[in-house]
């Protein structure tokens, strides 16, 4: 693939445009009242917003999926844009009809399992992953269960870490940028291309929604991104045979896996109700203690640089071995967090006086606009 003299001129304009989309089409979505939130007494939004940037995020995707298709004179391309940028708008689907008639939840995880089994038909299932002590072995008919239990459990938390301006799209910019290089290394054209262009598309998003909250991602927008996040993992590792380990996805937004899994872990041990909303992040507390969310979104931004960094070492390291960056990555955020978790306890943010410090929130998934 990508042989043409040509590729790296097709690929900055199919860049331009997507970014160009995005950001046009974000504007243009700001000002309308499609997916409109409308803010009740629970709310801490003051405005009427719209939640429908996951279109204006997918819109510009595809577009440059499609000119990177049609220009690149390559069969393949042609076939794998269509097959990976059509399962995303399934994806984007299940996020629309959440947005749009705020379903059971157990209806948007049965679309979540099912776009993530057409994946598996599709593009087949992960068939190698490192183990720790035993290095890399095939994984067999349980690759499929890996598979989908990787696309609906990261498609979970990228949305539950969608809860505060800028904070998913820019991590997800900047860790898809980071993919892109990997990829790009790794002789995996089409994933880096797809991921460079995706990374794009979160960016132009980003004026929109991080400058003055005037627009939200919604679960159209973060079931979407998140998916193709996940399934690009899985086709590296699977086309490259291991040597773009099935840890690199996860390592590079394990700041996002490690938080909701702490968050999580955490209200388990006091006996809270894990499925209910709250304001436990570590991103929440973050906010509640008077960072921006400019400040935020920058801290995840850099966490996902840092996370990024650390993926790129650890392909460094024999299969045997490779666990050890997610494990000290996961000492470190746990040693921060622990201390985050002991001032937000002595200020009241946890337990009880968490719910009566601050306005409640309608979903885990739920967008603050930006701070004033």
């Amino acid at each position: 693939m990508f042989n043409s003299l040509d590729a790296p001129l097709i690929l900055v304009v199919a860049g331009w445009v997507t970014y160009v989309v995005a950001m046009s089409a974000s504007r243009i979505l700001s000002r309308s009242e499609i997916l409109p939130d409308k803010p009740n007494h629970r709310s801490s939004h003051e405005n009427v917003t719209s939640r429908a940037g996951g279109l204006a995020i997918c819109g510009g995707w595809l577009v440059g999926l499609i000119i990177l298709a049609v220009f690149s004179g390559v069969a393949e391309i042609a076939r794998y844009s269509a097959l990976i940028g059509g399962l995303t708008l399934l994806a984007m689907g299940v996020g629309f009809v959440d947005d749009k008639w705020s379903v059971p939840a157990f209806i948007k995880f049965f679309g979540q399992l099912a776009v993530a089994a057409i994946f598996v038909v599709l593009f087949g299932a992960l068939a190698f992953a490192p183990v720790p002590f035993f290095g890399e072995i095939a994984l067999g008919a349980a690759g499929a269960v890996v598979t989908v239990l990787w696309i609906v459990g990261f498609m979970n938390a990228f949305n539950f870490m969608d809860g505060a301006n800028g904070v998913a799209a820019g991590a997800a910019s900047v860790g898809l940028s980071a993919f892109a290089i990997i990829a790009a290394f790794s002789g995996v054209p089409f994933a880096a291309a797809a991921a460079i262009l995706m990374a794009l598309a979160c960016f132009g998003f980003l004026p929109a929604n991080l400058a003055r909250g005037k627009l939200f991602m919604g679960d159209n927008g973060s079931q979407s991104v998140s998916f193709a996040i996940a399934c690009l993992g899985i086709y590296a590792a699977n086309e490259t045979g291991g040597r773009v380990s099935a840890l690199v996805m996860p390592v590079i937004f394990l700041p996002f896996i490690f938080d909701v899994s702490w968050t999580l872990l955490h209200r388990a041990i006091r006996k809270k109700n894990i499925m209910s909303a709250h304001r436990e992040h570590n991103y929440h507390l973050l906010l509640r203690f008077g960072a921006s969310h400019l400040k935020v979104a920058l801290i995840y931004m850099a966490l996902t640089a840092f996370s990024s960094a650390a993926a790129i070492l650890m392909l460094a390291l024999p299969p045997t071995t490779q666990w050890l960056a997610p494990a000290l990555l996961c000492a470190v955020f746990a040693l921060v967090a622990s201390g985050l978790y002991r001032a937000a306890s002595k200020k009241g943010f946890l337990d009880g006086g968490s719910e009566a410090a601050a306005p409640k929130l309608e979903s885990l998934d739920y967008e603050l606009p930006a701070a004033k």
